[in-house]
C-alpha cells in the first residue's frame, strides 16, 4: 500500500517578524489610507516568524524579473536537493529506487526544470518520470500527494520524490499598495519540503487509501496573481474567507464515505496553512477540536505560509506525534479556487 514517509524541511536563516513588515510598510507606504488597518490585521495573524532567502532589505530593493530569476534558480536548487536528499534517506531507499520525480513551486521559473536539476544533482536513474508543478500555488503540494498516490496505487513496487520549494519574497511588489498586498507581504515566506511516496508498506508512516479533487466553480479571482516586471501583483479576495464552507461538504463527505466516520472523528488534520481565518472556518465548518489543527496552527506561527511547503510541513509535525491505527484528512486550498485532499491509517 502506498505509504508517505518521513517528510524533510529547510527554512532559510534570515527571520523577520510582523513588527518588520510593518516598518516596511511605514517607509514604502507612509501616506497609505490602509496602513492602521493592515497593521491590526497583521498583529492579529497569528504569525510570530516567517524565514527569508535574503536580508529584508535586499528584498525591498530587488531588481527586475530576470534579474530575479537568477537568485530563484540558484536557491530553489540548493534548498530542493538539501531536502530531496534527507527524505530519500528518511524513506530508507536509495537514489537508484526512485521512478518519479514531482517538484512544485509558484515562485519562480526556470528551464530545465526544477525535476531535471534533481534528477542530475541526485544521480536519479535516467528513465525517472517527471511532473514540475508550478500554477496550482498553495494546493500543489497536496497535489503532488496525490498524482504520486495515483500513480503508485497501481505500481507498488515505485516510488515517488516529492520536492515542494517556495521563494515568495522574490515576488514581493514595492509599489504594491493595497491592503491586501501588506496582508500578503506580512504572510507570505520562504522555504523548501520534500517527501517520498513508497508503493509498498515497507517503511513507518502515512498510508494512504484515497484522493480527491474538487474545483469549485466562479470562483477564479479569489486568488490571482499579476505579474509585472517589479514582482507579482497578489490578489487576494476577501471572498476567498468564504471558500471553506463551500468546500467543507466535499471534506465531510469524503472522509464519511473513504473512512466511514465524519471529518471531526478524524484522529488528526494536515491541513496547509493559509492563514488564521483559513483555519478558524476549516475548526468551525467541520466541527474540529481545536488541538486537531494545533500543527497547521503551530506551522503558521512558526513559519508563515510557505504556499506548497506548508502541507508537507504539517506532514512532518504529525509523523512526530502520530501513533499506528490513528486516521489522517489531509487538505489544502489554492487558485482556481481548488482543494486537493487525501486519507490514510497511520502504520
Amino acid at each position: 500500500m502506498t505509504t508517505l514517509s518521513k517528510p524533510a524541511t529547510y527554512y532559510p536563516n534570515y527571520e523577520v517578524n510582523a513588527d518588520d513588515i510593518m516598518t516596511v510598510i511605514e517607509i514604502c507606504h507612509p501616506d497609505s489610507p490602509h496602513k492602521k488597518r493592515a497593521f491590526d490585521m497583521i498583529q492579529n495573524a497569528e504569525v510570530k516568524k516567517r524565514h527569508l532567502i535574503m536580508p529584508l532589505t535586499d528584498v525591498v530593493k530587488q531588481g527586475n524579473f530576470g534579474e530575479r530569476a537568477k537568485v530563484y534558480q540558484d536557491a530553489a536548487i540548493e534548498m530542493a536537493e538539501k531536502v530531496a536528499r534527507e527524505a530519500i534517506h528518511n524513506a530508507r531507499l536509495n537514489v537508484d529506487e526512485i521512478d518519479m520525480v514531482i517538484a512544485t513551486s509558484c515562485t519562480g521559473f526556470m528551464m530545465p526544470s526544477l525535476t531535471a536539476h534533481l534528477i542530475n544533482r541526485l544521480s536519479l536513474r535516467a528513465d525517472t518520470k517527471q511532473i514540475p508543478i508550478a500554477q496550482l500555488g498553495c494546493v500543489a503540494g497536496a497535489s503532488a500527494i496525490g498524482r504520486a498516490f495515483e500513480y503508485c496505487e497501481h505500481r507498488p513496487d515505485r516510488n515517488v520524490l516529492i520536492v515542494c520549494v517556495e521563494t515568495s519574497s522574490l515576488c514581493f511588489h514595492k509599489e504594491a499598495g493595497r491592503l491586501q498586498d501588506f496582508i500578503s507581504n506580512s504572510l507570505f515566506a520562504d522555504g523548501a519540503a520534500a517527501v517520498v511516496m513508497r508503493g509498498d508498506d515497507q517503511v513507518s508512516g502515512l498510508r494512504l487509501t484515497h484522493n480527491q479533487s474538487v474545483t469549485i466553480e466562479d470562483t477564479m479571482p479569489y486568488i490571482e496573481y499579476q505579474l509585472t516586471d517589479k514582482g507579482f501583483k497578489f490578489s487576494l479576495d476577501k471572498d476567498v474567507m468564504h471558500s471553506i464552507p463551500h468546500v467543507a461538504p466535499y471534506l465531510q463527505s469524503f472522509c464519511q464515505e473513504k473512512l466511514e466516520i465524519d471529518a471531526n472523528d478524524v484522529d488528526n488534520t494536515i491541513f496547509h496553512t493559509g492563514g488564521r481565518r483559513i483555519l478558524d472556518e476549516l475548526e468551525r465548518c467541520l466541527n474540529l477540536d481545536p488541538d486537531k489543527v494545533k500543527h497547521s496552527r503551530a506551522c503558521l506561527a512558526e513559519t508563515g505560509n510557505t504556499s506548497s511547503v506548508a502541507v508537507i510541513d504539517v506532514l512532518r509535525r504529525t509523523f512526530e506525534q502520530a501513533t499506528k491505527g490513528e486516521t489522517s484528512l489531509l487538505a489544502a486550498f489554492g487558485p482556481g479556487f481548488t482543494s486537493e485532499m487525501s486519507v490514510g491509517i497511520w502504520q
